[in-house]
């Protein structure tokens, strides 16, 4: 057979295969399109170990683990600084207005913080875990979560 008719034949059977042929230099539009269009969501975490607190009329010794969604599309510089997150827990804590609140609404106190301060998180959990202690000798957690409001 002629180079030609070889051809043919090639072509014949990928049609009768039903196969598309791609060139290579056409996938490159594709995956940056494909890339556009899948929907990234990015989580960071961290702990606060040991954090020594009076509260309820003792010290109690708190592990408070923060986790966050970022907004979607965020941009490099919009990235919060956890270190920022953290020493605005510390500094609440420290300064506390009600000792004889409870946890769970020292954790809502928290988050609202958080929220209200950091535009670039769209959704935050915190969990206060407390150590016993001589007065309440169980140990105890209390999780609270936010998440942004869409805009309509």
């Amino acid at each position: 057979m002629n180079k030609l008719a070889c051809n043919l034949v090639v072509i014949v059977v990928l049609l009768a295969a039903n196969v598309t042929v791609v060139h290579p230099q056409s996938l490159a539009p594709a995956r940056a399109t494909q890339a556009r269009q899948q929907k990234l969501s990015e989580d960071f975490s961290f702990l606060i170990k040991d954090f020594k607190i009076d509260h309820q009329g003792e010290t109690n010794t708190l592990n408070i683990s923060i986790s966050y969604r970022y907004v979607v599309n965020i941009k490099n510089s919009e990235y919060p600084d956890f270190r920022w997150l953290a020493k605005d827990v510390e500094s609440l804590l420290s300064n506390y207005p009600n000792k004889t609140d409870y946890w769970e609404i020292v954790n809502k106190r928290i988050t609202g913080l958080l929220m209200e301060k950091y535009p670039a998180i769209t959704s935050l959990t915190c969990e206060l875990k407390v150590d016993p202690s001589p007065n309440v000798p169980y140990a105890r957690s209390s999780r609270a979560t936010r998440e942004r409001l869409r805009r309509k």
